[in-house]
C-alpha cells in the first residue's frame, strides 16, 4: 500500500473550509512520477550537493573557469555551471577570486545581471557555481553578424534596437555601482541578448568592491571578498585591451573607479555604432599602447557607411574622454543622454528668430530643415539685386527639406516676417523616427531619398564615380603644407599631424563634394595603416612616400591625366617672406642624394606696391573682381 499523502494545514478560506497543501516532495512526485519517498531519499542520501547535476559539454572557457552545460535533475531544467580550472584551483589568490565572483554575482540581484543559483562542489572536488542558462547570442556575436551583412540580423537589429539593448546594460551597471561594485571588463562579449528580449551582463570575474561601497555591501561584509589582488600591484593589467580606459591600460589600479566602467560602456557603445572595437593594432602591445594614449578614430570616420548620428558620436566621445573628470560622472547621467537621444530630444532643437532675421540664405550649404511652430516667414530669391518673394509660410509648414536629403546649396532664402519659432529637423532625427516604424515604411522613405540624392549628386563629376585619387592628392598636398609638428605616442619620434575633422572639411571644400566620400577614404586609410590616429581628433602619415606612391597608383588606375612627371623624391617646403626652401630626399638614402634649393621670393611691395594687410586685401578684391569679369565673358 502506498504511503498516505501528507498534508499540512495552512489556514481557513471564506467558507470556513480547511485549506491544505501537499508537501513539496509529494508535489514533485505528482509531476515527475517519482514517489515522495524516492525523492526524499535522493536528497537525503547525497554525499555532495552537486550530485543533483548531470554535467554536459563545455560551452566556453575563461581565465579562471570553464562554462559547462548541465541538467538540474531536481528541478528538471537546463542550467550552466562555471567550474574552476585546475590551475586556478591550485592558486590561492585565483581560488579566492573565483569564490568572490560567485558571491558577488549572487548578491547582484537585478533583471539585467546573470543570476547565480548555487555554489557547490562537483564529484571530483571541483568548486562550481550554477547560473541561468541564457538562450541567445552575445552582443558581440550580434555585432559580428551585422558586420558580415547577415540580413536576418540587419532586419532585427537597427540602431534604435541596439541602443535599447545598451540602455538595459546601463541599468545593470548603475545598480552595481550603487552597491559599490565596478565591473572592469564591460564589452559586447560579456553581454547576452536572449531570444525574448532579455539582456544580461555576464562575467563579473574582474569586478571589485570599491571603498565607497553601497549600503548593502556595508551591511554584508562577508558577502564578497574584500581582497583585490591588483590593488597593490601597480602595472598588473586586467581586462580587454581593445576596450580599455587609459588608466586600466596603464595598470594604474588606484585610478580605476566607476568612471572606468563609464569608459567601458562608451567603448561598448562605440562597437555598437561602428561594429568595430575602439582600439586595434598589429599585436596586443600596439593595441595596449593605443589604449594608453586614447588613440581611437572618431566613430563617424571609422564607419562612414553606418551613418552614425553626430549626437551619438558626441555621447561616445564624452564617455571615452581621456581624463576621468571629462567623462560622464555617473552611469545615470550617461543613461539620460541615451534616453534623450532615443526620444529625439538631443536633435529636436527649437530655435527662435526675431522679425526680419534670416533663417537660411540662398547658396549656403545646409544640413537642416525647419518646421514652423509659430510665426510667419517669407521665402525669396535675389534676382538682379532685387528680392523676389516666392511664397509665405505659416505655422505647420516646413522649409529647407531638401537639405536632409541632398547636400546641394540652398536654392532660396528664408526670412522671419514676425517673431518665429522653428523645430529643427536633421537627417539623424528622421532616421530615428523611421527606425520606430514598420520596416516597409523605412524602406520606402529611404528609397525615395536615395533616388533624389542620386539624381542631385549626378550633376557633379566627382560624385558620379570614384573620387579616391582626388581625395588622396588633396590629402598629400594638405599634409605637406598644413601639418603641424608633434610627437608620435607609439615611437616617441617627431612627426606632422592634421586635425582629422578639419582635414576632411577642407578637402570636401576644395573638391566641392560632400563629406561622405572624403570620410570613406579616410576610414579606409586608417584601417589600412596609411594614416594613423593620434589621440581621438588628429592623425598623421607614418610614411609620406608611401602615401605619394599610392596616390600616383590610384591616378593611373582611374586614368586621370597629369601633365607632370612622377616625382621620385620626398619633397618638403619651408617658406618665409624672403625665400622658399625646397628640400628633396631620395628614398632609401641616408644623407646622400639630398638636395637643398633656395628659390627667390619677391616681396608684396615689389609685386603689388603695398605691404600692409589692408593694402593687400584691397588689391585682392580688385584682382578678384577682374578675374570674375574675365571668366564671365
Amino acid at each position: 500500500m502506498p504511503d498516505p499523502v501528507r498534508i499540512r494545514k495552512v489556514g481557513m478560506n471564506d467558507n470556513d473550509d480547511t485549506v491544505v497543501a501537499l508537501e513539496t516532495s509529494e508535489i514533485l512526485a505528482k509531476h515527475t512520477k517519482v514517489t515522495a519517498k524516492e525523492f526524499g531519499s535522493t536528497i537525503l542520501d547525497r554525499q555532495v550537493a552537486s550530485e543533483k547535476y548531470t554535467v554536459g559539454q563545455e560551452i566556453a572557457r575563461g581565465g579562471m573557469g570553464a562554462i559547462l552545460r548541465a541538467e538540474d535533475c531536481d528541478l528538471q531544467r537546463t542550467t550552466v555551471l562555471k567550474a574552476i580550472l585546475p590551475d586556478s584551483k591550485a592558486d590561492p589568490v585565483l581560488f579566492d577570486s573565483f569564490i568572490a565572483e560567485a558571491r558577488l554575482t549572487a548578491g547582484l540581484e537585478h533583471p539585467n545581471i546573470i543570476p547565480v543559483h548555487e555554489l557547490g562542489v562537483l564529484p571530483d572536488d571541483t568548486p562550481f557555481f550554477s547560473m541561468k542558462m541564457v538562450r541567445g547570442d552575445s552582443l558581440g556575436q550580434v555585432l559580428q553578424r551585422l558586420s558580415s551583412g547577415d540580413q536576418v540580423y540587419l532586419d532585427n537589429y537597427n540602431l534604435y534596437t541596439l541602443l535599447t539593448i545598451f540602455r538595459k546594460v546601463c541599468d545593470a551597471i548603475a545598480f552595481a555601482h550603487a552597491k559599490g561594485i565596478i565591473h572592469r571588463d564591460i564589452k559586447p562579449d560579456n553581454i547576452m541578448v536572449a531570444h525574448f528580449g532579455e539582456v544580461l551582463v555576464m562575467d563579473w570575474g574582474l569586478a571589485r568592491v570599491t571603498r565607497g561601497g553601497g549600503e548593502d555591501v556595508a551591511e554584508s561584509p562577508t558577502l564578497f571578498s574584500n581582497k583585490d589582488s591588483d590593488q597593490t600591484q601597480l602595472g598588473i593589467i586586467k581586462g580587454t585591451p581593445s576596450y580599455m580606459p587609459p588608466e586600466l591600460a596603464k595598470g594604474l589600479a588606484n585610478e580605476v573607479d566607476h568612471r572606468s566602467d563609464i569608459f567601458l560602456l562608451g567603448s561598448t557603445l562605440y562597437a555598437i555604432a561602428t561594429l568595430e572595437s575602439p582600439y586595434s593594432g598589429d599585436d596586443v602591445y600596439e593595441t595596449l599602447s593605443n589604449a594608453e594614449s586614447g588613440n581611437f578614430v572618431d566613430p563617424a570616420i571609422q564607419a562612414p557607411e553606418r551613418e552614425i548620428p553626430q549626437e551619438l558620436c558626441n555621447i561616445i566621445s564624452k564617455a571615452m574622454a581621456y581624463e576621468r573628470a571629462d567623462r560622464y560622472q555617473s552611469v545615470e547621467e550617461f543613461a539620460t543622454a541615451i534616453d534623450d537621444l532615443l526620444a529625439g530630444h538631443t536633435a529636436s532643437v527649437r530655435r527662435s528668430f526675431a522679425a526680419g532675421e534670416m533663417i537660411m540664405r540662398e547658396g549656403e550649404q545646409g544640413t537642416e530643415a525647419y518646421m514652423i511652430t509659430c510665426g510667419e516667414v517669407e521665402v525669396f530669391k535675389e534676382m538682379r539685386g532685387q528680392s523676389v518673394r516666392l511664397m509665405r509660410l505659416l505655422e505647420g509648414d516646413t522649409v529647407g527639406e531638401m537639405a536632409v536629403i541632398s547636400p546641394a546649396p540652398r536654392s532660396a532664402s528664408v526670412r522671419a516676417i514676425t517673431d518665429t519659432e522653428v523645430f529643427v529637423i536633421t537627417e539623424p532625427l528622421i532616421q530615428r523616427g523611421l527606425d520606430k516604424l514598420p520596416p516597409w515604411m523605412d524602406k520606402i522613405v529611404t528609397a525615395l531619398s536615395d533616388r533624389l540624392r542620386t539624381a542631385n549628386a549626378s550633376i557633379h563629376p566627382l560624385m558620379q564615380g570614384d573620387c579616391s585619387y582626388h581625395v588622396l592628392n588633396q590629402l598629400r598636398l594638405l599634409y605637406a603644407n598644413c601639418g603641424t609638428p608633434t610627437v608620435d605616442t607609439l615611437s616617441d619620434k617627431r612627426t606632422l599631424a592634421l586635425n582629422t575633422e578639419n582635414a576632411i572639411a577642407e578637402i570636401s571644400t576644395m573638391l566641392c563634394v560632400t563629406r561622405d566620400p572624403v570620410i570613406r577614404v579616410f576610414a579606409w586609410l586608417l584601417k589600412a595603416g596609411v594614416l594613423k590616429p593620434l589621440g581621438s581628433d588628429r592623425c598623421f602619415v607614418p610614411n609620406f612616400q608611401l602615401l605619394a606612391d599610392f596616390t600616383e597608383y590610384c591616378r593611373k588606375q582611374t586614368g586621370t591625366p597629369t601633365h607632370f612627371p612622377a616625382n621620385k623624391h620626398a619633397t618638403t617646403l619651408f617658406a618665409t617672406d624672403a625665400e622658399l626652401v625646397v628640400r628633396h630626399v631620395v628614398p632609401g638614402t641616408a644623407g646622400s642624394g639630398e638636395e637643398m634649393k633656395t628659390i627667390v621670393q619677391y616681396t608684396p611691395q615689389k609685386i603689388m606696391g603695398c605691404e600692409s594687410e589692408e593694402g593687400i586685401a584691397d588689391c585682392f578684391e580688385k584682382l578678384y573682381n577682374e578675374l570674375t569679369m574675365t571668366v564671365a565673358r
